[in-house]
């Protein structure tokens, strides 16, 4: 008698015991069958938004660097903040809160329902800008739809008031930037205003012990002028030009031009200081805006684009269909028999 083994002869054997084979496999998909009933498949639905973003003036947004903390240094720092600050709001707790609020109004169903257990029930699929989805999962499939549709109303009234907010900080930066360059222009001009009082003053200064008949030389006269008139000629600067004595003029005249361009010099640095003043105010209150702005922005840019996609239908499905699992049950059943085959093939090799 031979003990030897032959694989061959183990096929053509378990071919043989196919009844076998083919009542586990029916046992495991009765079992598959039996978990599906005894653990309901989740109904999920899903409804589509489009996202777009223009970038274009990523580099340059001060809402976003303000709001996000730190420096979005190129156009992909900026989208993926964009990305990644719009998937945030979705699940904002205000946003779960509104939509269980508007399920509330229109099922009971949803009174017993936390907005933790509707959060839970949520989730969004998405890889970049572009389709983004919105899925929503619950034993009664109704109940699903209702839950996603509801969602999805509720996010983008909150994209559509963030992205709004953001489009007014962006009016407000740039009237901070106008702001600013005004400042720095008056400042300017105040700084140069001085420089030319000061000039006067030292001229003046320097004239004790001479006779005011005696005539200006051309070469102090041109001078003086210098110090005047490289400034642009505005409403307020014109009358000192036209006022200045003519060449060979008496020193006498000079004094009395100087002693009137002294103060005049003085009430135009004192007007620029008001305003000055009046646009550190108003920026004050530009800037105070901007940042309410900001704070309602949420960090959206003012370009992002969130809208439902027209005619897109919603999307339902089970994620555990019994089919599936009656299937998975047949493959179990059928791995547990193979493991008994070998099981076999092994006790009676020992033996």
């Amino acid at each position: 008698m031979s003990n030897e083994w032959s694989f061959r002869d183990e096929i053509l054997s378990a071919t043989q015991r196919w009844p076998w084979v083919a009542l586990f496999c029916v046992l495991g998909s009765l079992l598959g069958w039996a978990i599906s009933y005894g653990w309901p498949t989740p109904h999920r639905a899903t409804k589509e938004l489009y996202v777009g973003l223009n970038v274009y003036r990523s580099i340059e947004d001060l809402n976003v660097s303000e709001y996000a903390g730190i420096e979005l240094v190129n156009a992909n720092d900026y989208k993926n903040w964009q990305m990644a600050s719009l998937n945030s709001l979705i699940f904002m707790d205000n946003v779960i809160d509104e939509t269980l609020a508007l399920l509330r109004d229109l099922d009971p169903y949803w009174q017993d329902i936390s907005a933790a257990e509707l959060a839970n029930s949520l989730n969004v699929y998405w890889r970049n800008a572009g389709k983004w989805r919105l899925v929503a999962e619950n034993k009664d499939p109704e109940r699903a739809v209702q839950a996603v549709t509801a969602w999805q109303d509720v996010v983008v009234e909150h994209v559509h008031a963030a992205v709004l907010a953001s489009q007014q900080a962006m009016v407000l930066e740039f009237q901070l930037r106008a702001l600013g360059e005004n400042k720095t222009r008056l400042r300017a001009e105040i700084d140069s205003l001085g420089a030319t009082r000061r000039d006067l003053v030292s001229w003046r200064e320097g004239l004790a012990g001479r006779s005011p008949t005696s005539p200006v030389e051309p070469s102090e006269h041109w001078m003086v002028w210098q110090r005047i008139a490289g400034r642009d000629p505005n409403a307020n600067w014109r009358p000192l030009l036209d006022a200045f004595p003519s060449s060979g003029a008496a020193l006498n005249d000079y004094i009395t031009w100087s002693e009137e361009a002294i103060p005049s010099i003085d009430q135009q640095i004192e007007t620029l200081e008001m305003q000055t003043q009046d646009l550190d105010v108003l920026e004050n209150e530009t800037g105070s805006l901007f940042a309410q702005a900001s704070q309602k922005s949420l960090g959206l840019s003012a370009t992002l684009d969130v809208d439902k996609i027209s005619g897109s239908r919603t999307q339902q499905m089970v994620t555990r269909p019994t089919g599936m699992l009656m299937l998975a049950g047949s493959l179990l059943g059928l791995i547990v028999w193979l493991v008994f085959w070998f099981g076999s093939i092994s006790l009676r090799g020992e033996a």
